[in-house]
């Protein structure tokens, strides 16, 4: 598993972004959530009525801070609120109770047990507070991240994806990289493993979607670009403003080719050219686009969204809000080097598994 220690990584390239950027303007932050506004109360409603945009010397919003994106909201819609958006104030308070709950006391049961269980040999997430409800997580009005489609679950995938899955399946048995999903693991070499094993790629969007821990993300700006730096693999997404067009088709970065603008008050940021060894949830990267929403809404936070289109792979488009909040900064380097000795493990079990099978196949030593 992996670590974080104990260097800011914005130290680490401060004095990159004090050349790049020049002065950033950083407006006010309150510790006051600020909830959707089907669950608005009166006093919510003063505050934000006397809040004031902070704006960078453009006039663009100033979306400069750390913002967490923690939130026990699952990104599909559970079946028992049909389409329904929204949850009464009542069940907001369970749904986050029984996530703090979930995340400080688990058991066997829970599929997240592994990671937030106090016994578990990986973390002891009282000792390392790794966990949502040490990290600012708040709670959440909707039924689910997913908005469109009503829903709120991912849309089915095309025939020609669910056929590409299967051969892949067929082909590669277990894909390491999404650790949780069971069966049998291919790996006969490192390249085989994934990027997110070796340490090449940690996924830090887009989209900016809230994880296990280390939900963070730090966000400066200037007239020409836009940084997000995930605390998550401290991964540093740069993000043109200033109108340039997307690189050609045949060229791939690891986070895409971004490319933003402003609509009114709200950045827009459109992300293409993804490399297939790290596409989102398994899209096409040659057909895959990532639209991004960043919109300032109080002192303490940004309505995110996020469309994913991939006609390729999914039957139609599908729409995410995802609130960030305003948290204390700054980002702590994430130490990936422990996922050196995953890498020798998973080899070294998967000749294990092999020889197993092989003596299975060999029945009984013959006693003659």
């Amino acid at each position: 598993m992996t670590n974080r220690s104990g260097v800011p990584s914005s130290a680490l390239w401060l004095a990159f972004a004090t050349v790049l950027f020049g002065p950033l303007f950083v407006g006010a932050q309150s510790q006051e959530p600020s909830a959707a506004k089907a669950n608005e109360t009166q006093q919510t409603k003063a505050k934000a009525s006397s809040w004031t945009l902070s704006r960078m010397a453009d006039g663009h919003p100033d979306l400069h801070g750390y913002w967490s994106s923690l939130s026990f909201t699952p990104l599909e819609r559970p079946a028992k609120y049909g389409n329904r958006e929204f949850l009464t104030e009542k069940e907001m308070k369970e749904v986050f109770d029984a996530g703090v709950h979930r995340t400080f006391d688990s058991s066997g049961d829970d599929p997240q047990g592994e990671l937030f269980n106090p016994n578990s040999a990986d973390y002891d997430v009282v000792t390392f507070g790794l966990a949502p409800w040490q990290n600012g997580v708040k709670p959440n009005p909707r039924t689910s991240l997913i908005v469109d489609p009503p829903d709120g679950r991912i849309p089915p995938l095309t025939v020609e994806a669910k056929a590409a899955r299967e051969a892949a399946r067929n082909g590669h048995g277990y894909i390491v990289d999404n650790h949780r999903g069971g069966g049998e693991v291919h790996a006969d070499v490192p390249t085989d493993l994934g990027v997110r094993t070796a340490c090449i790629s940690m996924s830090g969007g887009p989209p900016i979607l809230p994880g296990e821990y280390n939900s963070s993300v730090f966000i400066a700006q200037n007239s020409q670009y836009v940084v997000i730096e995930a605390e998550y693999g401290s991964e540093v997404r740069i993000v043109s403003s200033d109108g340039r067009t997307h690189l050609p088709a045949d060229m791939h970065q690891w986070r895409g080719d971004a490319r933003g603008h402003w609509e009114g008050d709200t950045l827009v940021v459109e992300t293409t050219n993804f490399r297939p060894e790290d596409v989102f949830r398994g899209a096409n990267p040659k057909t895959l686009k990532i639209t991004e929403r960043f919109k300032r809404v109080a002192s303490d936070q940004i309505e995110y969204s996020f469309t994913v289109d991939d006609p390729s792979t999914w039957t139609k488009p599908w729409t995410a809000i995802v609130p960030l909040h305003a948290v204390d900064g700054p980002l702590f380097e994430y130490d990936c080097s422990e996922n050196d000795n995953d890498a020798v493990n998973i080899l070294a079990g998967a000749r294990i598994l092999e020889k197993r099978a092989k003596a299975a196949t060999q029945g009984p030593i013959s006693q003659k």
